[in-house]
């Protein structure tokens, strides 16, 4: 059918009429109005982005490690913070149970839980310690914390034995793998007990700048300045370890004997009284006991 040119004529002027008079109208729209058209036109805009061009996938984190683990859950028992050094190994154990570092960190919970007064508790962590200890390869915290349980029991001969062989086995993980931060950590410590210091600075400082617990790393510097009597440098690397964990309990005990140096015994009797408000069954729970015992 042939549509006569005329009538094609009107059609085009009366949408071009139409489409003027819509575009008129606009702007009596109300702002609310305008602000939800332009919001859904953005949403519909953003839609068809990402469709046309899909998000990527976020990357999963690491999976923990049983050193990591292991780490993390020293780091609460150094505090003489058990309960939440359990929480850290129960939900791991199905998976790193059976590793030699995990079974280091196990042991030292049962020590410091048996602590309390279990006794089957505490007999089996030392036997699982001394298991670790001396596994092949050996796990350079095993050996440390077998040194310092030796030393507890007044075995300074067999505690001496320990710490070289945990400066040793760390010295060749830091060697295989110098950004090690747990061996050198580790490192450090048994040469502080050793009192090789200069090395044993060196070593925290490095484990430290690793990544590794400062709580745990400014005990051990604390003990560097105790040990060479530089009470005032001793007290400031106690301060930071408690600036970072104020809940860390042995360094309570040992910035109080700092204080005692420093000729300030209201200090020390308030550090010694907060060590054992959060370490009652800790290694220096006695001495504590004793002096506050002896200044009334």
């Amino acid at each position: 059918m042939c549509i006569p040119r005329r009538r094609i004529w009107s059609w085009v002027v009366g949408i071009v009429m139409v489409s003027s008079v819509a575009t008129a109208q606009e702007p009596k729209l109300k702002p609310a109005a305008r602000k939800a058209t332009a919001a859904a036109a953005a949403a519909a805009a953003a839609a068809a982005a990402a469709i046309a061009e899909p998000t990527a996938t976020p990357e999963a984190a690491p999976a923990a490690s049983a050193r990591a683990v292991a780490d993390a859950a020293l780091a609460k028992l150094a505090a003489w913070q058990n309960q939440a050094a359990r929480a850290i190994l129960e939900p791991a154990q199905p998976t790193f149970g059976n590793t030699p570092e995990f079974a280091t960190a196990w042991a030292l919970l049962e020590i410091q839980e048996g602590a309390s007064g279990n006794a089957e508790m505490l007999s089996r962590g030392t036997a699982a310690l001394a298991k670790s200890a001396t596994a092949p390869g050996g796990d350079p915290a095993a050996l440390f914390y077998q040194g310092e349980l030796k030393y507890q029991q007044k075995k300074n001969s067999e505690a001496a034995a320990a710490w070289q062989a945990a400066s040793k086995r760390a010295s060749e993980l830091v060697a295989a793998d110098p950004l090690n931060a747990s061996a050198h950590f580790y490192l450090g410590a048994a040469l502080v007990r050793l009192k090789s210091y200069e090395p044993a600075m060196r070593a925290l400082k490095t484990a430290e700048e690793g990544g590794f617990d400062a709580a745990m790393v400014n005990h051990q510097i604390g003990y560097i300045y105790l040990f060479q009597q530089r009470w005032q440098e001793a007290k400031d690397a106690f301060d930071r370890g408690l600036t970072i964990d104020p809940r860390y309990a042995p360094i309570y005990y040992w910035r109080g004997l700092t204080w005692e140096k420093l000729n300030r015994k209201d200090n020390m009797l308030l550090d010694l009284d907060q060590y054992l408000k959060l370490a009652p069954n800790g290694p220096e729970a006695g001495k504590a006991k004793a002096i506050l015992k002896s200044v009334g």
